[in-house]
């Protein structure tokens, strides 16, 4: 990876192409950026079927950016280098690695904030390459990667992975959902037999059935499995959290219950798992102030005595099931909108339709196919364009809810920059109310 006075293309300048740019120009004076939109300098090529042509062949070295879709593109495979590579070349203390369809930016966060000296980074905190520009080298990074930064990477190899689930979703960026899952196998593949991997027992045979694993691999799950596997496997008993390993039960965190009940029992499982694997004083667990999450069931106001959450991190309807769950006893107002990504909603309208406390308010690009869900299983529901306009609805029936829950179960882009966007306009939408 000899990046002297090479010629360098960055594909797309969001986050991640300005953290290259910032890198590489240290190397080479020879930097050509290609990305849909301009600049007012014009240093940005505008992509186009020409320009990417003449872009691939130009350079010598290309990073694209981790949504691009690079499958048209293979005749080029040689050229192109990945941040997630990149990084993992030239940081030289331990990484904690977390991917997942849902829960892996609470566990990323959560980890990051229990260990000192720590950074978050990835698809939170800092772009990985910054990373590599502080003044001093974090003691340990821990990375929250989406299934596109891992997809080509060639040999990422944390030394503590963490998967905590799998749901359909990002079909259409994936070719189909095999592909999805063995982009997310990614994170694994590479481990060395001194690396760990803490895995929910959901996936574990169907990881073993895909690919050969030398680390060492942990389960981690809320009840002890009623078919132990042969690997150690963390689980609650009696509030405790236990590791059971060859037979043996060994305690690791008492009352793991007790903790605060600002995340999910399972995400703070996979959290303390691997605070102890990564030899971090557990002791401390208890005392650490955490700084919640935007935007994940986040407590907005009370608007005549409805209270009102931003959810508008959840981009799939397991993340909206999950937050839901929140609200057993109350009647719920459920904005939902977005973009589906490929995956099919109707199982959430379906759900939905059984718990008889719920109500939804449909709004965006999608309205339409959510509304004949609605409709084919006889859930009553309202629907408009706008979330400004669904928001106008919800006032004038209002007196008939406890909770109004902002959780689109879907992508934001057919409205918005992404889903902090979201969260924010929501808010202030709220607050003009």
């Amino acid at each position: 990876m000899d990046l002297q006075n090479k010629k360098i293309g960055i594909w797309g300048f969001g986050i991640v192409g300005k953290s290259v740019f910032n890198y590489v120009k240290q190397f080479t004076d020879y930097v050509q950026i290609l990305d849909q939109k301009s600049n007012p300098d014009g240093t940005i090529i505008i992509q186009t079927p020409e320009t990417i042509k003449n872009f691939l062949e130009y350079n010598d070295y290309i990073i694209p950016s981790p949504g691009i879709v690079l499958a048209d593109y293979q005749k080029y495979a040689h050229k192109f280098l990945y941040e997630l590579d990149i990084f993992t070349t030239h940081y030289h203390n331990p990484i904690i690695a977390i991917t997942g369809t849902a829960a892996k930016t609470t566990v990323t966060d959560f980890i990051a904030q229990s260990i000192p000296g720590s950074v978050a980074a990835g698809n939170i905190g800092l772009a990985m390459l910054d990373v590599l520009s502080l003044n001093s080298e974090p003691k340990m990074t821990v990375l929250e990667l989406s299934s596109y930064q891992l997809q080509y990477s060639k040999n990422f190899a944390p030394d503590i992975a963490i998967w905590t689930n799998f749901f359909e979703n990002h079909l259409d960026h994936h070719k189909d959902i095999d592909e999805y899952f063995m982009a997310k196998c990614n994170i694994l593949k590479n481990q060395k037999q001194n690396q760990k991997a803490i895995v929910h027992f959901d996936l574990i045979e169907k990881i073993q059935n895909k690919i050969s694993y030398q680390g060492k691999l942990f389960a981690y799950t809320k009840n002890m499995p009623k078919n132990i596997p042969d690997i150690p496997v963390f689980y609650i008993e009696n509030e405790d959290l236990i590791l059971l390993e060859k037979n043996e039960k060994k305690i690791i965190y008492h009352n793991i219950t007790k903790l605060p009940q600002i995340t999910f029992i399972e995400n703070w499982i996979a959290i303390i798992a691997a605070l102890f694997l990564a030899h971090q004083d557990l002791t401390k667990l208890a005392s650490v102030n955490y700084t919640l999450q935007k935007h994940r069931v986040e407590f907005i106001q009370n608007y005549k005595n409805v209270a009102v959450y931003n959810d508008s991190k959840s981009t799939i309807q397991e993340s909206t099931k999950q937050a839901l769950t929140m609200f057993p006893d109350k009647k719920v107002a459920l904005i939902l909108g977005g973009m589906s990504k490929g995956a099919n909603r109707e199982p959430l309208i379906e759900y939905i339709s059984k718990q008889k406390n719920i109500k939804p308010f449909i709004f965006g690009q999608e309205k339409e196919l959510l509304s004949s869900f609605c409709k084919k299983h006889t859930l009553p529901y309202f629907a408009t364009d706008t979330l400004d306009e669904i928001l106008a609805i919800f006032k004038e029936n209002h007196i008939n809810f406890d909770v109004l829950l902002f959780s689109p179960a879907g992508s934001s882009f057919d409205q918005f920059k992404n889903y902090q966007d979201r969260g924010e306009i929501f808010k202030q939408l709220m607050h003009k109310l």
